[in-house]
């Protein structure tokens, strides 16, 4: 890191403030804490009086969240970055939207590459993200939900309505959507899989997940075979094959 990154950390719990100050004055040189908070109402002026770059944000603080304090700004002009002792329900909807998050307690290695990815992730980006994260709360339709995907260029704001299928490449995975476009994410294929399980998508083999609802045809023979929409056909997994038929009731 270059100029110092001022920070600010918010959490219920004393002894999580203590322990997350101490790792970072200790092993980072280039961090400033600006200020901690306990509470929401605290958090929201300490935040406004110092204005810190980068926010570590307690998802869980008894009665309030993290979600409680960002929702008090017209603007998010920092980086946010959850914390949280537990995979839980919001950490699934902080992956949708591409949003940084930390297991308590935080590693000195997590904590370098959290550092390294702020670095080259705008503001902007980071107010987008959190403007479709509460869109995606208070949208009760799924397909309308917006996926954040990180693409070489910074991120790209999807919705998931317009997802055909996903298609591995390596590390990487390419997004096949419905006006045709391509669109490469940085992210392998197990993650998406994670996230979208609940959307309608089901991966058929292990380098393809769909979007159940663009599935033209199914050819049963040679081993089985998804055409969809858009004319493509994807292979079915002899492993995958029995759980696809009985989730589409054809089984």
């Amino acid at each position: 890191m270059g100029t110092p990154v001022k920070v600010f950390i918010v959490d219920d719990e004393q002894k999580a403030i203590d322990s997350l100050c101490k790792v970072l004055t200790s092993f980072f040189e280039q961090v400033e804490i600006k200020g901690t908070a306990s509470n929401v109402t605290e958090a929201y002026t300490g935040i406004i009086q110092t204005k810190p770059q980068l926010v570590f944000l307690d998802i869980d603080m008894g009665k309030e969240s993290g979600f409680n304090l960002l929702e008090s700004f017209n603007r998010i002009d920092f980086h946010v970055v959850f914390v949280t002792a537990h995979e839980e329900f919001a950490l699934k909807a902080i992956k949708f939207s591409a949003l940084d998050y930390i297991i308590k307690p935080a590693s000195i290695s997590d904590l370098k590459s959290l550092f390294q990815k702020i670095e080259q992730t705008s503001v902007k980006q980071e107010n987008l993200k959190v403007k479709y994260l509460f869109g995606n709360f208070l949208t009760q339709d799924r397909g309308e939900h917006r996926i954040t995907l990180p693409v070489a260029e910074g991120y790209e704001f999807i919705q998931v309505d317009d997802i055909y299928y996903i298609r591995a490449d390596g590390s990487y995975t390419h997004f096949y959507m419905k006006n045709g476009q391509k669109i490469t994410s940085s992210r392998n294929l197990k993650f998406f899989e994670t996230i979208l399980l609940d959307y309608g998508f089901f991966r058929i083999h292990n380098s393809s997940l769909i979007n159940l609802k663009y599935i033209k045809r199914i050819n049963k023979t040679a081993g089985g075979q998804v055409i969809m929409l858009d004319g493509e056909e994807l292979g079915i997994s002899k492993s995958r094959k029995e759980e696809f038929l009985r989730i589409l009731s054809l089984k």
